[in-house]
């Protein structure tokens, strides 16, 4: 036995609740009707043209950005986060630059004791 989900609606075409039945002996009433094919935000069903329709409006379906205009004050605080933030990142690269520099350094200078140790040696 397979089991579907159908849709209950109200007299109006309004989705009501959906209910589980038995695929192979289902049939569609009046009010009872098999769920819609596709997506729908708003279905409802139209006994005019006998199928689903979509009740959305066009705002609904496709919301206009809700980006909130900053006041001048935040504006300034992004602006100083967004300052602050990138010192501190340069500050990081600064901080492992000094690093890298150091052990350079103390290459260098392990090099040139090599170098004199040698050079004695070559002298003796």
């Amino acid at each position: 036995m397979k089991f579907i989900e159908v849709i209950q609606i109200d007299e109006k075409g309004n989705v009501e609740i959906p209910i589980v039945v038995n695929k192979e002996t289902f049939e569609e009433s009046e009010y009872t009707k098999f769920q819609w094919e596709g997506l729908f935000l708003k279905p409802k069903w139209s006994f005019r043209l006998n199928k689903w329709i979509e009740t959305a409006t066009d705002d609904e379906l496709n919301p206009p950005d809700m980006e909130e205009e900053l006041s001048e004050v935040q504006q300034l605080a992004q602006a100083l986060t967004e300052l602050e933030l990138d010192n501190f990142e340069k500050d990081n690269r600064i901080n492992e630059l000094e690093k890298e520099n150091q052990l350079l350094g103390q290459e260098s200078t392990d090099h040139d004791l090599r170098l004199i140790e040698l050079e004695e040696k070559l002298n003796v």
